[in-house]
Protein backbone atom coordinates (compact mmCIF):
# COMPACT_ATOMS: atom_id res chain seq x y z
CA UNK A 1 0.00 0.00 0.00
CA UNK A 2 1.63 3.09 -1.22
CA UNK A 3 2.32 5.65 2.15
CA UNK A 4 -0.52 8.64 1.91
CA UNK A 5 -0.66 10.96 4.79
CA UNK A 6 -4.12 10.09 5.89
CA UNK A 7 -6.00 6.39 5.70
CA UNK A 8 -9.64 6.51 5.17
CA UNK A 9 -12.33 3.76 5.51
CA UNK A 10 -15.08 4.19 3.34
CA UNK A 11 -18.60 3.70 4.21
CA UNK A 12 -21.68 2.27 2.00
CA UNK A 13 -23.30 5.03 1.78
CA UNK A 14 -20.29 6.79 0.46
CA UNK A 15 -20.24 4.19 -3.02
CA UNK A 16 -24.16 4.58 -3.16
CA UNK A 17 -23.98 8.59 -3.21
CA UNK A 18 -20.73 8.30 -5.58
CA UNK A 19 -21.95 6.28 -8.22
CA UNK A 20 -25.78 7.20 -8.26
CA UNK A 21 -26.84 10.62 -10.04
CA UNK A 22 -30.06 9.78 -7.97
CA UNK A 23 -28.41 9.60 -4.31
CA UNK A 24 -29.37 12.96 -2.38
CA UNK A 25 -25.48 13.26 -1.62
CA UNK A 26 -24.11 12.37 -4.89
CA UNK A 27 -22.92 16.03 -5.38
CA UNK A 28 -21.21 16.20 -2.27
CA UNK A 29 -19.78 12.92 -2.88
CA UNK A 30 -17.95 13.86 -6.28
CA UNK A 31 -16.60 17.03 -4.79
CA UNK A 32 -14.77 14.09 -2.26
CA UNK A 33 -14.14 11.73 -4.93
CA UNK A 34 -10.22 13.05 -5.22
CA UNK A 35 -9.59 11.51 -1.47
CA UNK A 36 -9.82 7.89 -3.44
CA UNK A 37 -6.69 9.20 -5.15
CA UNK A 38 -4.95 11.02 -2.74
CA UNK A 39 -5.22 8.81 0.30
CA UNK A 40 -5.20 5.72 1.36
CA UNK A 41 -9.08 3.59 1.22
CA UNK A 42 -9.84 1.14 3.27
CA UNK A 43 -12.58 -1.23 2.14
CA UNK A 44 -15.01 -2.82 4.75
CA UNK A 45 -16.01 -6.54 2.88
CA UNK A 46 -19.64 -6.38 4.34
CA UNK A 47 -20.10 -2.97 2.70
CA UNK A 48 -19.41 -4.20 -0.72
CA UNK A 49 -22.25 -6.88 -0.03
CA UNK A 50 -24.55 -3.80 0.37
CA UNK A 51 -23.03 -2.03 -2.49
CA UNK A 52 -22.97 -4.49 -4.50
CA UNK A 53 -26.95 -4.71 -5.47
CA UNK A 54 -28.95 -5.76 -8.10
CA UNK A 55 -29.44 -2.39 -9.53
CA UNK A 56 -25.38 -1.66 -9.11
CA UNK A 57 -24.85 -4.80 -11.00
CA UNK A 58 -26.74 -3.43 -13.37
CA UNK A 59 -24.49 0.00 -14.23
CA UNK A 60 -21.69 -1.13 -15.86
CA UNK A 61 -20.14 2.23 -15.74
CA UNK A 62 -20.25 2.32 -12.24
CA UNK A 63 -18.95 -1.49 -12.22
CA UNK A 64 -15.98 -0.35 -14.27
CA UNK A 65 -14.99 2.59 -11.94
CA UNK A 66 -15.23 0.69 -8.96
CA UNK A 67 -13.26 -2.23 -10.35
CA UNK A 68 -10.64 0.02 -11.34
CA UNK A 69 -10.73 1.78 -7.86
CA UNK A 70 -10.92 -2.01 -5.91
CA UNK A 71 -7.54 -3.22 -7.50
CA UNK A 72 -5.33 0.59 -7.15
CA UNK A 73 -2.53 -0.67 -4.44
CA UNK A 74 -3.35 2.16 -2.05
CA UNK A 75 -7.37 0.32 -1.66
CA UNK A 76 -7.14 -2.59 0.74
CA UNK A 77 -9.94 -4.64 1.89
CA UNK A 78 -10.68 -5.44 5.37
CA UNK A 79 -12.04 -8.70 6.66
CA UNK A 80 -14.71 -8.82 9.00
CA UNK A 81 -14.03 -12.23 10.24
CA UNK A 82 -12.37 -10.72 13.53
CA UNK A 83 -15.67 -8.23 13.91
CA UNK A 84 -18.66 -9.89 12.96
CA UNK A 85 -19.71 -12.41 15.77
CA UNK A 86 -19.13 -9.18 18.17
CA UNK A 87 -20.88 -7.34 15.18
CA UNK A 88 -24.24 -9.28 15.77
CA UNK A 89 -23.96 -9.68 19.41
CA UNK A 90 -23.93 -5.80 19.80
CA UNK A 91 -26.77 -5.58 16.83
CA UNK A 92 -29.26 -7.56 18.90
CA UNK A 93 -28.21 -6.34 22.64
CA UNK A 94 -29.19 -2.77 21.31
CA UNK A 95 -32.20 -3.22 19.54
CA UNK A 96 -33.40 -5.72 22.26
CA UNK A 97 -32.89 -3.39 24.68
CA UNK A 98 -34.29 -0.48 22.54
CA UNK A 99 -31.42 2.03 22.95
CA UNK A 100 -30.66 2.01 19.12
CA UNK A 101 -30.70 0.18 16.26
CA UNK A 102 -27.67 0.25 13.90
CA UNK A 103 -27.53 -2.29 10.68
CA UNK A 104 -24.91 -4.83 10.75
CA UNK A 105 -22.62 -3.59 8.22
CA UNK A 106 -22.46 0.00 9.99
CA UNK A 107 -21.67 -2.35 13.20
CA UNK A 108 -18.67 -3.91 11.76
CA UNK A 109 -17.55 -0.37 10.74
CA UNK A 110 -18.05 0.70 14.42
CA UNK A 111 -15.71 -1.92 15.47
CA UNK A 112 -13.26 -1.11 12.63
CA UNK A 113 -13.34 2.07 13.96
CA UNK A 114 -12.17 1.35 17.60
CA UNK A 115 -10.07 -1.24 16.55
CA UNK A 116 -6.26 1.06 17.51
CA UNK A 117 -4.63 -2.09 15.41
CA UNK A 118 -5.87 -0.67 12.11
CA UNK A 119 -4.50 3.13 11.13
CA UNK A 120 -7.17 5.44 10.13
CA UNK A 121 -7.43 8.94 10.04
CA UNK A 122 -11.08 9.49 8.54
CA UNK A 123 -14.51 8.01 7.74
CA UNK A 124 -16.36 8.75 4.11
CA UNK A 125 -19.83 9.05 5.27
CA UNK A 126 -23.11 10.44 4.86
CA UNK A 127 -24.07 8.68 7.97
CA UNK A 128 -23.38 10.58 10.89
CA UNK A 129 -25.84 9.11 13.59
CA UNK A 130 -23.90 5.81 13.21
CA UNK A 131 -20.54 6.94 13.87
CA UNK A 132 -20.44 10.62 14.99
CA UNK A 133 -19.75 8.93 18.43
CA UNK A 134 -16.76 7.27 17.85
CA UNK A 135 -15.27 9.25 15.49
CA UNK A 136 -14.92 11.95 18.12
CA UNK A 137 -13.94 9.50 20.69
CA UNK A 138 -11.05 8.47 18.53
CA UNK A 139 -10.47 11.94 16.65
CA UNK A 140 -11.30 10.25 13.51
CA UNK A 141 -12.44 12.94 11.00
CA UNK A 142 -15.76 12.73 9.17
CA UNK A 143 -15.34 13.58 5.20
Amino acid sequence: MPNFAKTLIADTGFWFALYDPRDQYHTEAQVRDYLLESANILVPWPSLYEVFNSRFAKNRLALRTFDMLLRQPHVSLIADEGYREAALEACFKMGLIGTRCIALVDMVIRLILEDTDIRKHGLLTFNLRDFSDLCWKYRIEIL
